[in-house]
């Protein structure tokens, strides 16, 4: 992944943070749902042995919530399709809503749980 100039990352201490971030919520993913074999998507459980058309989305919005950006527990794993349908379908509602992630993955229990401990 590249990050180019103008990105919300203002420097390598933001965007090392983040990388590993992302590695961390693909790994849960993957040992979780995937059986230590293949990353999967959440809402459509389309399975993949690389990230490449996978995306690892908040539950807790990035601008929002900024005391939960890098917590581990506060992603999931969704494919390109299903990722850009929640942001399309709930639009910015969905920044101040987390719960509304639950709707749209049907009632995740992980998900679910997240957010009751939150």
């Amino acid at each position: 992944m590249k990050f180019k100039k103008g990105n919300r990352w203002r420097g390598s201490k933001g965007e090392l943070r983040y990388k590993t971030w992302r590695k961390m919520v693909f790994e849960r993913n993957k040992g979780r749902v995937g059986l230590s074999k293949y990353y999967v998507c959440v809402k459509c459980n389309k399975k993949r042995k690389t990230t490449r058309v996978l995306h690892a989305h908040h539950i807790y919005s990035w601008n929002k919530f900024k005391s939960k950006r890098y917590d581990s527990k506060n992603g999931v794993v969704m494919c390109i399709k299903c990722h850009n349908g929640f942001h399309r379908k709930y639009k910015f509602e969905a920044l101040d809503k987390p719960d509304l992630l639950v709707e749209y993955l049907n009632g995740n229990q992980l998900v679910k749980n997240f957010i009751k401990e939150n």
